[in-house]
């Protein structure tokens, strides 16, 4: 099964609505890079049993960025501060002007 890193992106993010076990099914796999055998044995589960906990924590950790898009929108204001300081750099003025941009943003939210 190819580890999908962005669900431990996610998991960083949405990880306390998961259940306990989901949680430490994940963290396991993505994080310390477990076998699904390993996690098996350490949990006193099958292999199947393993995978399908993960793949119901995958299903609600995309659900809730669906519903919430905390990562996504993390992602868009980090590329937004990049913007603004790559601007800095070249054209103060303009720099200045995308960071305002940014704090009016937020103070909104």
């Amino acid at each position: 099964m190819p580890k999908d890193l962005e669900i431990s992106r996610l998991c960083d993010a949405y990880g306390a609505l998961l259940t306990e076990n989901m949680l430490r099914t994940v963290r396991a796999y993505y994080d310390y890079d477990l076998s699904l055998a390993e996690i098996a044995e350490e949990c006193g589960i099958t292999r199947q049993a393993v995978l399908c906990r993960l793949r119901q924590a995958e299903g609600k950790l995309r659900e809730l960025e669906s519903a919430v898009g905390l990562v996504r929108k993390s992602d868009e204001l980090l590329d937004k501060i990049n913007a603004a300081r790559r601007a800095l750099e070249t054209d103060a003025e303009r720099g200045r002007s995308l960071l305002d941009g940014i704090i009016t943003e937020l103070s909104e939210r």
